[in-house]
């Protein structure tokens, strides 16, 4: 495992983690100012409404990956992306994001947590499956370039907490 150390998302962060979306998502990638917008959206929130979280590779002081999260007002929350730099993929930074995730889930009392993904991207399926999301439906026609459906994969947060908190 890459050594890195999980923290929120800040302002300063933001020009790495959108260049780490641009070389993850390419054409689907988030604009740059949609993670200054929701940086500032969080930290001025009244409530918990979601939050980004930076993994900072300890050695090469660079953003190793990161992962985002969207409250609703329904107690549900979504993973909206979550990228991991190619050079430190399959060190479990991926896993570690996703269980600051489920972390803050849990501490928020949010009992559902879902995502979409495109259909063809089965490694990050199979990912996801085996952090525990199951497949409850998809998203016709959901990505563009090309045009492809989501798969909405959901995760019914459980409630007991781990001893580490891996944030």
């Amino acid at each position: 495992m890459v050594d890195v150390t999980v923290v929120p998302c800040d302002e300063s962060l933001c020009k790495e983690v959108a260049a780490l979306e641009v070389m993850c998502f390419g054409a689907d990638a988030w604009p740059p100012e949609v993670f200054h917008t929701l940086c500032r959206m969080y930290s001025e929130s009244a409530g918990f409404r979601g939050q980004i979280w930076v993994a900072l590779d300890e050695q090469r002081r660079t953003v190793a990956g990161y992962v985002a999260l969207e409250v609703t007002s329904l107690g549900e929350a979504e993973l909206t992306n979550l990228a991991v730099a190619p050079a430190c993929r399959r060190r479990g930074i991926g896993r570690r994001l996703v269980s600051c995730v489920i972390a803050a889930c849990q501490q928020a009392g949010v009992e559902l947590l879902w995502l979409r993904v495109r259909r063809s991207n089965q490694r990050a399926v199979r990912f996801y499956e085996a952090c525990g999301f199951v497949k409850r439906g998809e998203f016709r026609d959901y990505y563009d370039d090309p045009r492809e459906d989501a798969l909405i994969l959901a995760l019914e947060v459980p409630e007991e907490r781990g001893e580490d908190d891996p944030c």
